[in-house]
């Protein structure tokens, strides 16, 4: 795998080269590139315009693609295929815009794009409500099962993520992500991960018995001084951690993840203190530095602070079997630089 370090400043600072974006828009991290190198999954920046000034380039040489630090080679690469992306649906849609691919084998879909949310308490990372006007707001179970169906069929490798904005129900969505997750199962044996708020007890038992392999309920930030600015509509902490707790409970140890946002002047020993927390219940912490979408001016967010956190982390997140998470953003591991800080030797 990548030196952790090595991955961590190509996820912030960028790859610069002409090299295809399958995952245009949503929720997550938007703007990137997906490829394979060293035996490390990256995603990395690419249409951001502050790309312009990274050392890292793809360039294709001989029917070959090398990314490259400057002039130095760093290896080669494999970029991801989806010839599903083209292929009419029996709903007279593309696959490609119900369900698309991330990483190189990672597929995400949102259920809705939609959030409570995004007007008055919006997260300070989320763009899931840009670009709604080409985008499929709503989809149905069997809208997504096809399109899954087609998108497995030409890579048996790949696992799907099923995620959505907050809905407006009391569940916040759980019901209608259940119902994805079951119509997917009946069309293809996939690992499927859910993304879902806080939710109560009974409602991640619903997830599970729906078929749901691993669940990520995403805190973001560790921080509860900064979590009213970076994410005002979201709940403390602790009631995460109660979350968790019974997460782990339904699904097991290591199937639980958070995604943990960084790049907002946390405090790095609260931050860490936390990640500990997490791990000590068998919560596997998502450590992303923050990637600005393609539609701002913002700058990437600085390197040697992040990587103090991974310092701090180091001993606590070595304790997660990786193995055990079978989907998901962790199963990909393309935004964030801790598997392969697990992996250091």
């Amino acid at each position: 795998m990548l030196d952790w370090r090595t991955k961590l400043e190509i996820i912030v600072k960028g790859v610069k080269g002409n090299v295809r974006s399958y995952r245009k828009s949503g929720g997550g991290p938007t703007g990137g590139v997906g490829f394979e190198i060293e035996g490390s999954i990256v995603s990395a920046p690419n249409k951001q315009k502050f790309v312009e000034n990274s050392p890292y380039k793809i360039e294709r040489i001989d029917e070959r693609y090398y990314l490259f630090k400057n002039d130095e080679v760093v290896g080669e690469v494999k970029l991801p295929k989806a010839e599903y992306y083209s292929k009419p649906t029996s709903f007279g849609i593309e696959a490609g815009r119900i369900v698309a691919l991330d990483g190189i084998n990672a597929l995400v879909t949102a259920v809705s794009r939609k959030c409570v949310l995004w007007r008055g308490k919006k997260c300070k990372f989320c763009s899931i409500e840009v670009g709604l006007k080409n985008a499929i707001v709503e989809k149905t179970p069997e809208m997504i099962a096809e399109a899954a169906r087609m998108a497995y069929e030409e890579d048996s490798s790949r696992h799907l993520t099923v995620t959505s904005g907050i809905m407006p129900e009391k569940d916040r969505g759980v019901f209608r992500i259940s119902k994805v997750v079951r119509a997917v199962k009946r069309e293809i044996d996939i690992p499927v991960h859910v993304q879902v708020y806080a939710a109560e007890k009974d409602l991640l038992e619903l997830l599970y018995e729906s078929g749901a392999d691993t669940i990520g309920i995403h805190a973001e930030v560790l921080d509860e001084k900064i979590r009213n600015e970076v994410v005002p509509g979201k709940p403390k902490l602790e009631e995460y951690f109660k979350a968790w707790e019974n997460a782990v409970d339904v699904f097991g140890k290591w199937k639980v993840n958070s995604w943990v946002v960084l790049g907002f002047n946390e405090d790095k020993v609260k931050t860490a203190e936390n990640v500990r927390r997490m791990v000590e219940i068998g919560v596997t912490p998502f450590l992303a530095p923050y990637r600005p979408p393609p539609h701002s001016n913002e700058q990437p967010v600085n390197v040697s602070e992040i990587a103090k956190i991974y310092e701090l982390v180091e001993r606590d997140v070595k304790r997660v079997d990786i193995n055990k998470a079978e989907a998901g953003c962790f199963t990909c591991g393309g935004c964030t630089a801790v598997k392969e800080l697990i992996a250091k030797r």
